[in-house]
């Protein structure tokens, strides 16, 4: 017999909701099972060049620094657009808004690639090696865990990105006001330059065809 019957929680019988969080917590599994019982089956029949490629595909993203410019691509697609087109604020603000977010977001992912998270990275590896024998090749080792590092090269993988990650906010700490800031406002700097010609020209030919 189901216990969900036999622990009777009828609301007619007891006069409300049962304040017991187990409860609530049968009707989740109960909705969530109904959820899976709906869905059909599907079995993929993939090649095995196919899976090596998925598994290269999410090697590749997951490594630190390709995962950084993976993000600043996209926030260069999205965020500029948003503060260009924010039109609450007058037109100078706005591009002078634009270029400020596409400064920051080019020297982030520059310095975040080039400078943190691809530096960093090599640096895991050669202390990550298992195949050398060097001073330093096991450094970031954990011993205890060897054993199982060797024998599964996604735990191998993982447990690189995991702490080239926790040594790149280190890195970053430094990074973010020796070599982001300078490079943002130079980058505004050239934008802002390049901005004000282009504004300038479309103003004067504005003028000109009302003034015909």
């Amino acid at each position: 017999m189901n216990i969900d019957i036999v622990n009777n929680n009828n609301i007619s019988m007891h006069g409300k909701t049962p304040n017991n969080p187990n409860w609530f917590k049968r009707q989740i599994r109960r909705v969530g099972q109904k959820l899976l019982d709906i869905t059909p089956f599907h079995t993929s029949n993939e090649s095995k060049k196919s899976v090596e490629n998925w598994n290269k595909t999410s090697h590749w993203i997951g490594d630190p620094m390709w995962n950084r410019g993976i993000l600043g691509a996209t926030a260069l697609l999205t965020q500029p657009a948003i503060d260009y087109y924010n039109h609450r604020v007058d037109d100078e603000t706005r591009v002078v808004s634009r270029n400020r977010t596409i400064s920051k977001i080019v020297a982030g992912t520059l310095v975040g690639m080039f400078v943190v998270r691809g530096p960093v990275y090599k640096l895991v590896e050669k202390m990550t090696d298992l195949e050398k024998s060097g001073k330093w090749s096991k450094k970031l080792l954990p011993k205890k865990y060897i054993d199982a590092l060797k024998n599964d090269k996604d735990l191998l993988m993982n447990y690189r990105s995991a702490t080239a990650m926790t040594l790149a906010l280190i890195v970053m700490s430094i990074t973010n006001f020796a070599l982001d800031a300078p490079l943002t406002t130079l980058f505004t700097n050239y934008l802002n330059k390049r901005s004000s010609i282009k504004y300038k020209t479309s103003a004067s030919n504005e003028s000109e065809v009302k003034n015909v």
